[in-house]
């Protein structure tokens, strides 16, 4: 009886009697299915890959692990210091001083978040992605900043600049601390809180400008590749004072990452609402199909079809209407995604967005979920109709007909 429920189910489908568009309009539904979860599949890719562009570029600025808004003393210096030799996770560990200064630029003045590094660590801890190459480690003399504050101050790598610490303790006299440095690199992030608002200076110079003395205002930590943020969190964490807290790269820029997870779920709704409205072409194609073989079913009735069996026949046929056009637009999206990751025929203008094609990235839960909600759409569409042709009664049909 099921091999004859899904052979009715086609043949319906497929015949001709005197409403010939019912084929049509299959069709049509076909197609607005297909063409919904393609865009659906399309949309979540290029949201998944820009996504992983903006977390790389994050993270390759900010560090894996972080103490901030402390003040560490050459005692907690040197306990973290040990701490991190000893934990397998940790590859390298960097002090940093950070506050607010001044970038003069003969009338040019900008406000700006001074980090001062140790020399050596910028390229290891940190790693932004540069414009122009350092040549060599940061000097006691140099800076390094974002591509959107050099071209506000009109400068390029060997000019030289001044900044100035407005908060440090000679303020109070009147005479706030400065230095003349010299602009030794230019990073691009494609962020504009980094590049804008951030310049590297030598642990050196921050301390000559901040008046810190011996303290730092915070450690930051990499990772080993392949390590697990939280099991290494952990580890420092047992080992240092309960006072000091760790945060992660994602954790201190939350919101942001947040944001985009909303985008990501608000566009896929909103696309989705291509497969609803392919969906009612599916309703409507059953409805008009059922008015075209009210005396079959009169007859499958009479023969001894229960009224689900007729509702069976009739709901194969929508869920086969969607699931071919859902399996089409799917293989079609997977097809171009995966085109796209590996030749990149997709272009955009990297000076704007920073990639030279647009990025795409698929996981296996995503294909999940998309299967799933066209799947609950397409098997809602084909409720009511089959509903419909199981409440006819041979009766109705032999009335219909006449």
């Amino acid at each position: 009886m099921k091999n004859l429920t899904l052979g009715l189910g086609r043949r319906f489908l497929v015949s001709r009697k005197r409403v010939g568009f019912v084929s049509w309009s299959a069709v049509m539904a076909m197609l607005g299915v297909a063409v919904g979860c393609f865009a659906v599949l399309a949309a979540i890719a290029v949201l998944n890959g820009f996504t992983n562009e903006l977390e790389e570029r994050v993270s390759g600025f900010e560090s894996d692990l972080r103490i901030a808004n402390v003040s560490l003393d050459q005692n907690l210096q040197a306990k973290i210091k040990s701490a991190a030799v000893s934990i397998p996770e940790i590859e390298d560990a960097s002090f940093y001083l950070e506050r607010k200064g001044i970038v003069i630029r003969d009338d040019n003045r900008q406000l700006v978040t001074l980090k001062a590094v140790e020399s050596d660590k910028l390229g290891s801890v940190y790693r932004p992605f540069m414009e122009s190459e350092l040549g060599r480690p940061l000097e006691k003399s140099g800076v390094v900043m974002g591509t959107e504050l050099a071209a506000r101050l009109q400068v390029r790598p060997g000019d030289r600049l001044r900044l100035v610490s407005p908060t440090s303790g000679q303020l109070a006299l009147g005479f706030p601390t400065w230095g003349d440095v010299e602009v030794q690199g230019v990073f691009r992030t494609g962020i504009p809180i980094f590049d804008d608002r951030v310049c590297f200076i030598p642990m050196e110079m921050g301390k000559q400008l901040f008046r810190a003395g011996t303290s730092v205002d915070g450690v930051d930590f990499l990772l080993r590749e392949g390590s697990t943020a939280k099991i290494a969190e952990d580890k420092i964490s047992a080992l240092l004072p309960e006072e000091l807290t760790l945060t992660s790269w994602r954790e201190q820029h939350g919101i942001l990452f947040s944001a985009m997870e909303l985008e990501k779920l608000v566009g896929t709704i909103v696309l989705s609402l291509i497969i609803i409205v392919a969906s009612f072409g599916i309703a409507s194609t059953l409805i008009m199909l059922i008015m075209e073989k009210v005396r079959e079913i009169g007859i499958l009735r009479a023969m001894g079809a229960t009224r689900r069996k007729v509702a069976r026949i009739f709901a194969f046929q929508g869920i086969m209407i969607g699931g071919i056009g859902a399996v089409f637009g799917m293989i079609t999206g997977i097809t171009l995604i995966f085109a796209q990751m590996k030749w990149g025929f997709l272009k955009l203008p990297e000076t704007i967005y920073l990639v030279s094609a647009v990025p795409m990235a698929l996981s296996l839960g995503d294909v999940v979920i998309l299967i799933s909600v066209s799947g609950a759409i397409i098997s809602l569409a084909s409720v009511y109709p089959a509903r419909v042709a199981s409440r006819l009664s041979l009766t109705e049909a032999v009335r219909f007909e006449k």
